[in-house]
């Protein structure tokens, strides 16, 4: 939500004093609940407006995927609601951006309770009346899609793959080996986002390793020209153990039946053919639903800077 919601600094029409420039600031930049508290103790005690403590703390629950805590955020900012000035906020331009993101947590009410009715009326109210934050308020919508459709799926585990290395046949079953479990990872050599979640990547995969949990890489295009290209992107990969890498087929596609709408997209597969998990590999449903398999999983800190 940060990357969608221009930080003014202030949208008052006098700058703030650089002490409470400076207040505002880290209220905004907090890596956990510690800090956050901290933050808006200094920042009431200095006088800053109790709707830009809010919006720190909203944007704090967005960044942090605590969707259960934005929703609980709706009836504080219902009431704020009655009070808003415009002069007081730090990251909306226009009222109607605040309005949008009440009835936003609300929307996430909803569906933390199962009333997709209410979700729906709710989220579309948020559309309504911010649209440019529309790339804020689609995933809920896909994800609550794709959860949908994955709850009653069954993948064939006896289903063939061809290898990219040599061409031979392999069905799922052998890829798990003698696990429970089998992780997929859709990509493409085409892909920006898939080469810089790379180090990401090869991190989990040692990590599922140490575990014994295999993992599998599945091309999503089969042409040669695709073939060619990923072929060499493999050349390029470290020699230490990173899983099987299939093509998907082109019939039946397994990409499709997953909903694989964006790359990279991991899934969670159990032997039996239920789907765990399918999405992006930055959720963090992803390694809860890891360590509900394995409490023992811990997800690796990659430095951005290797």
């Amino acid at each position: 939500m940060t990357s969608l919601l221009s930080l003014h600094g202030s949208a008052q029409d006098s700058p703030p004093a650089p002490e409470e420039e400076k207040l505002i600031q880290a209220l905004f930049e907090c890596e956990n609940e510690d800090a956050l508290q901290k933050a808006i103790t200094s920042a009431r005690k200095a006088g800053i407006s109790q709707q830009a403590i809010l919006e720190a703390r909203f944007l704090f629950l967005v960044d942090q995927e605590d969707f259960a805590a934005v929703a609980a955020l709706g009836p504080v900012l219902k009431e704020q609601k009655a009070s808003f000035r415009i002069d007081d906020s730090v990251i909306f331009s226009v009222e109607e951006e605040f309005f949008s993101i009440v009835e936003y947590c609300y929307a996430l009410g909803a569906l933390e309770k199962g009333d997709l009715t209410g979700f729906k009326r709710h989220i579309t109210e948020a559309f309504w009346l911010s649209p440019r934050q529309a790339t804020a308020f689609a995933p809920h919508i896909d994800r609550l899609r794709r959860d949908q459709t994955l709850a009653d799926l069954k993948i064939d585990f006896n289903r063939n793959f061809t290898k990219q290395e040599d061409s031979r046949k392999v069905p799922l079953k052998v890829l798990a080996e003698e696990s429970e479990h089998l992780i997929i990872h859709f990509w493409s050599p085409w892909s920006n986002e898939s080469e810089a979640h790379l180090p990401d990547f090869l991190a989990m995969v040692e990590e599922l390793n140490t575990h014994k949990i295999p993992v599998v890489s599945v091309l999503i295009e089969p042409g040669n020209e695709a073939l060619s290209e990923a072929k060499k992107f493999r050349a390029a990969l470290p020699a230490k153990k990173i899983g099987e890498w299939i093509v998907d087929n082109p019939q039946a596609s397994l990409a499709r039946k997953l909903r694989v709408l964006e790359l990279p997209t991991i899934s969670v597969l159990k032997v039996n053919g239920s789907v765990l998990f399918s999405g992006h590999p930055s959720e963090k449903q992803l390694w809860s639903t890891l360590q509900k398999i394995n409490p023992k999983l811990n997800r690796p800190r990659v430095d951005p800077t290797r």
